[in-house]
């Protein structure tokens, strides 16, 4: 594993002209404990990607692969889709509260609002993003 990326294993399960979609596993962090056979917790997901690739004719369903994208793009991914709505509440809630002296509850509504519009514009710029966040592909 190249120490710049974050690698995933994964298996084709539909496949397009231009694009790949992969099933990933998602699992917890305790599903490496060695009590998991005995543990309850159902945190366990798959999750499918897309990713864009000329070489779809090299790939066939079924294929077990290994997708990565680089550390950086996580990170940035993590602060546009977590970090920066997170302080953008807290700034929109307490300028409510101390600037406007709006009541606690109607600043956390403004602020729920203004977070909505935030995620519906990031929505909108699916297209835009998709093409700066690419995963990379290759055989197992």
């Amino acid at each position: 594993m190249r120490e710049d990326c974050v690698e995933q294993k994964g298996v084709v399960i539909k496949k397009e002209k231009d694009k790949l979609t992969v099933k990933i596993e998602q699992k917890s962090t305790c599903a490496s404990c060695h009590a998991r056979g005995a543990c309850t917790s159902l945190d366990k997901t798959d999750k499918e990607i897309e990713i864009k690739t000329k070489d779809t004719a090299d790939y066939q369903i079924g294929d077990e692969v290994i997708i990565s994208i680089a550390v950086k793009l996580g990170l940035k991914a993590v602060l546009i889709a977590f970090v920066l709505p997170l302080v953008l509440l807290l700034i929109i809630l307490f300028a409510n509260i101390k600037l406007f002296n709006l009541s606690q509850s109607l600043s956390a509504l403004v602020s729920l609002v203004f977070i909505a519009i935030y995620y519906l514009i990031l929505y909108k710029q699916n297209h835009k993003l998709s093409k700066e966040f690419n995963f990379q592909i290759k055989k197992k």
